[in-house]
C-alpha cells in the first residue's frame, strides 16, 4: 500500500472522529475515583522508594512487631490475618476491597507497625507516614525471594508470567494466585482474595480490571494493549485501574499515553519483553534485562503481527459483489432520467413464422430492465413494452443491451474470495500462536494429520450416497509421543477447540429424526503430498519457546486450512456466475454468498452496519477474535490492505478502522527503574518515577501550577521549608530531585501528596540556573547564628528575614555541600531596586564582613562582584548594542530575501520547504567582494591585562552580550597550554566534542571601556571545576567541521553549543532526523565544499537556522554602501522552557585580541605576563536570538 487509508480516515464524519471523547463521557470515564492510598504500596510507591538497605530494616521491623502481638496462632494465616484479629472484617466488608484493606491498615495494629517501621528507618513523621510505611511493610512481608533482586512479574513468590498462564484467560489469574496463596499458606482463606488484590495494585493492575472478555488470553496482542493502557493509566493515577471496567481502560488508553510522552515507550519496552518471551522470539532472561537490539527485534515482530492482524480484519471484511447493485449502476450511467429500471415493462415479442405458425417466446413473463442487464449474453434476445416510458428506448435494449454485469460480478466475486482465503489464513496464525504453550508445542513439534465433517444423503436406489455440504470446521490431530490431542478449527466462532482424543469416537452415523442423513469424519488429504511430508513428528525442544506464529507448522496448518474450504471448488464458481436471473439460480448464487459470509466471525457486525443500526450501537465497543476493540461498527471493508508494516501506516488504519487501545509501538525507553541505586523498585513505570530528573520536575510544576522551576522552588520554601533542586546520593550513584531542609537533615519531596517522606539523606544543591550554590559555610563560620533565631519567621521575596521585634535581620545560605546556616545582615540594603544586596555582620559587634552579597536562589547567596553582569568601576558608560529577537518574524516568514549590499541584484534567496524548513542553502561571499573593505577600528594597542572568573550565565545574557564582546582567542591551543586530550578534541571537525566553558573577565590596564570577556574551555587536569555559577557544559564545532547535538537534550547533557569566532565563515543548522540537530562551522570561501554541495541526506530534512557572513559582517553606513568589515561570535542555547534551541549571535567592530596569556597570578612586584590588542573604536553594534526551527517528523510524513 499504501498509506491510503488515511483518505478513509478523512470520510470519517467530525462526530466519528471525537468518538473516543464520546465513548469515554458515555462510560463515565472521568467520574471514576481513585482511593487516597492509591497503589496501596506506601513507601515502595514514593518517587525516590525505599532502598534494598531500608526494605530489609523494613522487613525485619515488620516480623518483630507481628512476633509480638499476643494472639494465637491462625492455621494459613497471613500478615492482614493478623491486622485482621482484633476486629475482623465481615463478608459484606471484604466486598470492597479498597475499603476493607485501608481499615486494616489504619487500624491500631496497622498503625503500630507503621510506626515501628518509621522508628527502625529514623523517617520523618507526618500525618500519613505510619500508613506509608505499614503497606511497604505490608508488601515486603508478603515477599518472597531474596529482595536484593526483586522481579516486575513475581508476587509473593507467585509468577504472573509463568508458562502456564500463557494462552489462558486473563480473568483467571486472580483466582490463580488466590489458590496459590491459600496453598503457600501465605493467607487465610477468607482473606487471599482481599491479599491477592493487594498484590496485584502494585505489581499487575491489569488484572484486577473490572469485566474483563472471558476470551482475552494472557500473552497475546490483546492482552498486550491491555497492559500498556493499565499501566500508562496507573503511571498518571495510581491505583485507579482496578476501578475500571474493560473498556474504560481501552477507550482512555490514547489520552493518557498523551500525558507525558516519555512513559509510553517505558511501559512499551516492558510489555514488549514478556510479549517476546510468550511470542517466543525472546529467549527469557532470568535477570529480566534485555538489550535494545533485542527488544529492536521484538518490536518488529509486533508491529509486522499487528498488521497482519489488521489486514486480516480487512481481508475478512471484503465486501462481497451484487449482481442487482452492479446492473443498476451501470444502468444508471447509461440511461438517464427518471426510469423504471426495476417495473416489470418488458416481454418477447410473439413472431409468425413462414408455415404460418407462432414462435413463442423462450422467456416467459415479463421482465424488467434490471433484469435483462443481469442476465447479459449471448444469448440476446428481442424485446417489446407498451409502457410510454420505455418504447423510445427499445433500440438500445434490443442493440443488444451488454453492460458486461456477469462478467464484472465475477471478477469482483473471485477478488473477494481470494480475499477472504488470505484473511481466513492470517486469522488461523492468529489463532494458533494464541494457544497454551503445551498446545503451541504439540502443533509444533507432533505428527499432524487433518480430518472433516461431511454430511450425505442416501440416493433413492439402493446404494450410494451424495455430499450434501461440508462442514467449515477442520479437524486437526496431533500425536506426539504416546498422546494424541484434537484441535477443532472453527473459523465462524473465531476459536480453537482443545479436547483429547478417543480412539473409540464413532466416524459415521446417521441422523436419529431423518436416517437418509448421514454424518462422517474423514481424513482430508493435502492436494500438495511435499506438505503432508512436512507435517511428520520433529525433535521437540521442551524447553524453548516455539516462535509459532512465524513457524513453518503454523504456516503449514493454516494453508490446510484455506485448502479444506474449497472456496476454489468448480461449483462454487459455476454457481458464483450466475447466467440467468432465474429464481432458482439466483437463489444457487445467493447460497454461495451466505455460505462465505457464514465463515466471517464478524458477521454480526456487518449484519448490523448494513441494517442501518449503527446510530442505535454507535457507543457499543466489539472485542473481535482479532482481540481488537471496535468503536461501533467495522469500515474494515471500506480500507486498503497494509502493504508495509510502517508505524505511520498502521497508525492510520487502526484509526480509520475505529479500533481502540491498540498500540503501535514507535520508540522504545527501556527503564531499569532505579534497580543500580539501589532501590528495588518492582515497577517499570511508578507515580513516583515519574517525578525523577529534569523531565520530573517539569511534572511537579505542572502538579503544582508553577509558572517555572523558581516559583516552584519558592512555593516548596514557603510550604515546607528551605527547597532546593539537587542530587540525591543513593549507594554511591546520583538521583535528581527536590530536597526539603528540615532540622538540619534533607528531606525527599513527594508532589502527590504535598508532604515530606521518608529517612534524612545525603543530598547535594545541583549546578544550574536555579540552584547555583551558596558561598562556602566554612568561610564565614564564625559569623554564623542558631538556626532557631528564624523560627516562626517567613523569608520576603528577596529572601530576607526580618525579626518579630524589626530590629535584627538575617539570610539563609545553603552552599554547595547542602549544609545551611545563619547570617544576621546590616539593614542597609534597599527593597526597590533590581538587584537587593546585604552584608553580613559580625554578631559579637554588628561589625559589617565580606563582600556584599546577592541571593542567586531561595536561601544561596554570592558575592556581587561574582556577577557577569555588573559593569566595572568607571564603565557605568559603556555603550549597548542594538538586541534583536527574531522569534516572531521568523516563524511567519515563506521566504528568505537577503539584504546583502554587495550583491542587491540578483538577490540570494531561499524559500521554505513543504516540511517547514528551509532549503538547505546559504549565501557565499567571495574574496573578491571584499577584500577592498578594511577592518575600520582604529589602529590597535598591545597592553597587560588582569582577569577573573566571572559568571559564564549572565555573561551570555543579551543584555551583557550587548556590552561587552565575547572573544574566543583562549579557545586556541596555541594561546593556552591545553592538556594533550583536550587539544585533540578541540581540532576534531568530524563530529566535535563537548567541555566544560568558564568565562574570564578580562580587564585590559588602566583601560575599564575595554573589558571584554573570554570563553574559555575548563580542563579538569589543571584545577578543579570552578564555583558551579561559573560553568557550563556544552558541545564544541570546530572550524570547517560539525557536531551532531540532540533536539531535547535530556538532563544533565549539554545544553550549549559553541564554537571559534566568525570573520567570513556561517554556522548552519540542519535537522537530520526526528531526535538530532547537524551544526555546521562553514569556512568562508568554502560554502560549496562544506555546505552547499552536500548530498541530500547530509542535510537531512532541511536547514533549521543559520547566521552567514552577511549577517554579522558588513558595516553599511548612512548612505546604504559598506564601508568596514565586522566579526561575530555565536553560541547556541537549549531553552528548557520552552523546550527549544536558540541562536545567539553578537555583532560587534573592534574587538580585542589576545595576544598572549598566562593562567599565573602576578605577585606584590611581578607584572601579569599577559599581553592584548585592543581597538579604541571597539564595541557591540547588536545582539540577535533567533530560533532554530523543528519539525514533528511523525506529523511530515
Amino acid at each position: 500500500m499504501s498509506e491510503s487509508n488515511v483518505d478513509v480516515v478523512a470520510e470519517v464524519s467530525l462526530s466519528e472522529n471525537d468518538q473516543l471523547e464520546k465513548i469515554a463521557t458515555f462510560l463515565q470515564v472521568e467520574k471514576v475515583t481513585v482511593h487516597p492510598f492509591a497503589d496501596f504500596a506506601g513507601a515502595l510507591s514514593w518517587p525516590i522508594p525505599l532502598t534494598v538497605a531500608q526494605q530489609k530494616e523494613a522487613l525485619h521491623a515488620t516480623s518483630v512487631y507481628l512476633d509480638s502481638l499476643d494472639i494465637v496462632s491462625i492455621p494459613g494465616a497471613g500478615v492482614l490475618d493478623y491486622l485482621d484479629a482484633d476486629e475482623p472484617l465481615s463478608n459484606a466488608a471484604l466486598s470492597d476491597p479498597h475499603s476493607a484493606l485501608a481499615r486494616l491498615i489504619t487500624c491500631p495494629r496497622g498503625q503500630a507497625l507503621g510506626q515501628a517501621i518509621q522508628t527502625r528507618l529514623n523517617g520523618i513523621a507526618t500525618d500519613v507516614s505510619a500508613r506509608e510505611y505499614a503497606m511497604a511493610g505490608i508488601h515486603l512481608s508478603l515477599h518472597e525471594g531474596d529482595i536484593d533482586q526483586p522481579s516486575p512479574r513475581k508476587v509473593a513468590g507467585f509468577d504472573l508470567a509463568g508458562e502456564k498462564l500463557w494462552g489462558r484467560p486473563v480473568s483467571a489469574v486472580f483466582g490463580n494466585l488466590t489458590d496459590y496463596l491459600i496453598k503457600e499458606r501465605l493467607s487465610s482463606r477468607k482473606l487471599a482474595g482481599l491479599t491477592a488484590a493487594l498484590l496485584l495494585l502494585r505489581k499487575a493492575p491489569e488484572f484486577l480490571v473490572k469485566q474483563l472478555p472471558a476470551s482475552l488470553k494472557y500473552g497475546t496482542t490483546a492482552w498486550f494493549n491491555l497492559r500498556v493502557a493499565a499501566r500508562t493509566i496507573e503511571a498518571h493515577t495510581p491505583g485507579k485501574v482496578a476501578y475500571m471496567t474493560f473498556a474504560q481502560v481501552m477507550a482512555s488508553a490514547e489520552s493518557a499515553a498523551r500525558i507525558d510522552s516519555q512513559v509510553a515507550p517505558q511501559v512499551n519496552a516492558a510489555a514488549l519483553a514478556d510479549w517476546g518471551v510468550v511470542s517466543g522470539v525472546l529467549q527469557k532472561n532470568n535477570d529480566e534485562h534485555y538489550p535494545q537490539d533485542e527488544l529492536e527485534n521484538v518490536k518488529t515482530h509486533y508491529n509486522r503481527q499487528l498488521a497482519d492482524r489488521l489486514n486480516a480484519s480487512i481481508l475478512l471484511n471484503s465486501e462481497l459483489p451484487s449482481r442487482k447493485a452492479i446492473a443498476k449502476h451501470r444502468l444508471k450511467q447509461k440511461f438517464k432520467g427518471d426510469i423504471p429500471f426495476e417495473e416489470r415493462l418488458l416481454q418477447q415479442p410473439t413472431v409468425a413464422a413462414v408455415d404460418g405458425a407462432f414462435l413463442y417466446p423462450s422467456l416467459n413473463g415479463r421482465y424488467s430492465l434490471l433484469d435483462i442487464a443481469m442476465m447479459g449474453g449471448p444469448p440476446y434476445y428481442q424485446w417489446t413494452t407498451r409502457d410510454p416510458r420505455l418504447q423510445p428506448l427499445l433500440d438500445q435494449i434490443n442493440a443488444p443491451l451488454e453492460l458486461g454485469v456477469v462478467d464484472a460480478f465475477q471478477t469482483q466475486f473471485e477478488s473477494a474470495v481470494s480475499n477472504i482465503k488470505q484473511g481466513s489464513r492470517l486469522l488461523v496464525k492468529h489463532l494458533l500462536a494464541e494457544l497454551p504453550l503445551e498446545d503451541r508445542k504439540n502443533l509444533e513439534y507432533g505428527q499432524v494429520s487433518f480430518y472433516q465433517y461431511k454430511t450425505y444423503r442416501l440416493s433413492m436406489g439402493f446404494f450410494g450416497k451424495n455430499l450434501t455440504s461440508t462442514h467449515g470446521t477442520l479437524r486437526v490431530k496431533v500425536d506426539l509421543g504416546h498422546e494424541s490431542k484434537l484441535y477443532e478449527i472453527d473459523l465462524k466462532q473465531g476459536v480453537i477447540h482443545t479436547r483429547s482424543y478417543d480412539p473409540e469416537e464413532v466416524t459415521e452415523r446417521t441422523d436419529a429424526f431423518v436416517p437418509s442423513i448421514q454424518y462422517t469424519i474423514e481424513p482430508f488429504k493435502l492436494a500438495d503430498e511435499s506438505k503432508a511430508g512436512k507435517l511428520l513428528p520433529q525433535t521437540a525442544n521442551r524447553t524453548s519457546v516455539p516462535a509459532s506464529y512465524s513457524s513453518e507448522r503454523t504456516e503449514l496448518i493454516a494453508d490446510a486450512f484455506v485448502e479444506h474450504l474449497d472456496l476454489d471448488s468448480e461449483a462454487i464458481l459455476k454457481a458464483a456466475s450466475g447466467q440467468t436471473t432465474q429464481d432458482r439460480e439466483n437463489a444457487a448464487v445467493q447460497k454461495v454468498i451466505d455460505f462465505v459470509v457464514d465463515l466471517i466471525p464478524f458477521k454480526s457486525a456487518i449484519t448490523n452496519f448494513v441494517k442501518g443500526n449503527y446510530f442505535d450501537g454507535a457507543m457499543d465497543l466489539f472485542f473481535d477474535v482479532l482481540g481488537f476493540v471496535t468503536a461501533g461498527a467495522s469500515v474494515a471493508a471500506k480500507l486498503a490492505r497494509i502493504g508495509v508494516s510502517t508505524a505511520s501506516a498502521i497508525s492510520k488504519t487502526l484509526k480509520a478502522a475505529r479500533i481502540i487501545g491498540a498500540v503501535v509501538i514507535t520508540e522504545l525507553n527501556p527503564l531499569t527503574a532505579l534497580r543500580d541505586v539501589g532501590v528495588g523498585v518492582t515497577r517499570l513505570v511508578g507515580h513516583g518515577l515519574q517525578f525523577i530528573g529534569r523531565h520530573g520536575l517539569q511534572q511537579i510544576m505542572k502538579l503544582r501550577k508553577a509558572m517555572d522551576l523558581s516559583e516552584l522552588v519558592q512555593m516548596l520554601r514557603k510550604e515546607h521549608g528551605p527547597t532546593l533542586i539537587g542530587t540525591w546520593k543513593i549507594n554511591g550513584l546520583s538521583v535528581d530531585g527536590l530536597g526539603v531542609l528540615k532540622n538540619e537533615q534533607w528531606y525527599h519531596y513527594n508532589p502527590l501528596s504535598n508532604r515530606l517522606y521518608g529517612s534524612p539523606g545525603d543530598f547535594r544543591p545541583k549546578p544550574g540556573r536555579f540552584a547555583l550554590g551558596g558561598f562556602d559555610n566554612n568561610d564565614f563560620k564564625r559569623f554564623t547564628f542558631k538556626p532557631a533565631e528564624l523560627s516562626g519567621l517567613e523569608a520576603n521575596a528577596h529572601g530576607i528575614y526580618r525579626s518579630a521585634d524589626g530590629q535584627r535581620f538575617y539570610i539563609r545560605n545553603i552552599d554547595a555541600t547542602g549544609k545551611e546556616a545563619v547570617y544576621g545582615i546590616r539593614n542597609d540594603f534597599n527593597l526597590k531596586v533590581d538587584l537587593t544586596d546585604v552584608v553580613i555582620v559580625d554578631p559579637l559587634n554588628n561589625r559589617p564582613h565580606g563582600p556584599r552579597l546577592w541571593q542567586v536562589a531561595p536561601d544561596q547567596w554570592q558575592p556581587v562582584s561574582l556577577r557577569g553582569g555588573d559593569l566595572p568601576p568607571g564603565a557605568a558608560d559603556v555603550p549597548a548594542g542594538e538586541i534583536v529577537d527574531e522569534s516572531a518574524s521568523v516563524s511567519h516568514q515563506l521566504v528568505y530575501t537577503s539584504s546583502n549590499p554587495l550583491r542587491p541584484d540578483p538577490a540570494f534567496v531561499r524559500e521554505r520547504l513543504p516540511n517547514g524548513l528551509w532549503e538547505p542553502v546559504i549565501e557565499a561571499v567571495t574574496k573578491s567582494e571584499v577584500e577592498h573593505l578594511a577592518y575600520d577600528w582604529g589602529e590597535s594597542s598591545l597592553m597587560q591585562y588582569s582577569f577573573q572568573l566571572t559568571s559564564i550565565n549572565e555573561a551570555l545574557s543579551p543584555a551583557q552580550l550587548s556590552r561587552f564582546t565575547v572573544a574566543t582567542g583562549l579557545l586556541q591551543p596555541v594561546r593556552v597550554n591545553y592538556s594533550d586530550e583536550i587539544t585533540k578534541r578541540l581540532v576534531n571537525k568530524q563530529g566535535g566534542s563537548s567541555f566544560a566553558f568558564v568565562m574570564e573577565r578580562i580587564q585590559p590596564v588602566n583601560s575599564p571601556r575595554a573589558e571584554f570577556n573570554a570563553l574559555k574551555i575548563h580542563d579538569p587536569k589543571f584545577g578543579k571545576l570552578p564555583q558551579p555559577s561559573n560553568a557550563v557544559v556544552g558541545y564544541w564545532a570546530a572550524q570547517g567541521g560539525y557536531v551532531d547535538i540532540p533536539i531535547h537534550p535530556k538532563w544533565g547533557e549539554p545544553d550549549h553549543v559553541f564554537t571559534p569566532g566568525f570573520g567570513g565563515c556561517s554556522l548552519v543548522v540542519d535537522q537530520l532526523d526526528a531526535s538530532r540537530l547537524r551544526v555546521r562551522h562553514v569556512e568562508g570561501g568554502k560554502e560549496l565544499a562544506q555546505y552547499n554541495g552536500l548530498a541530500t541526506h547530509e542535510h537531512g530534512l532541511g536547514l533549521s537556522a543559520s547566521m552567514e557572513y552577511p549577517d554579522y559582517g558588513l558595516r553599511v553606513n548612512a548612505s546604504g554602501q559598506v564601508d568596514s568589515r565586522m566579526v561575530g561570535f555565536a553560541f547556541m542555547k537549549y531553552d528548557h522552557s520552552a523546550r527549544s534551541w536558540k541562536l545567539h549571535f553578537q555583532i560587534s567592530e573592534g574587538a580585542a585580541t589576545i595576544v598572549k596569556y598566562s593562567s599565573a597570578k602576578p605577585g606584590w612586584i611581578t607584572r601579569p605576563d599577559t599581553l592584548v590588542g585592543v581597538h579604541p573604536n571597539s564595541r557591540v553594534t547588536k545582539v540577535v536570538t533567533r530560533p532554530v526551527l523543528i519539525i514533528d517528523t511523525v506529523g511530515a510524513g
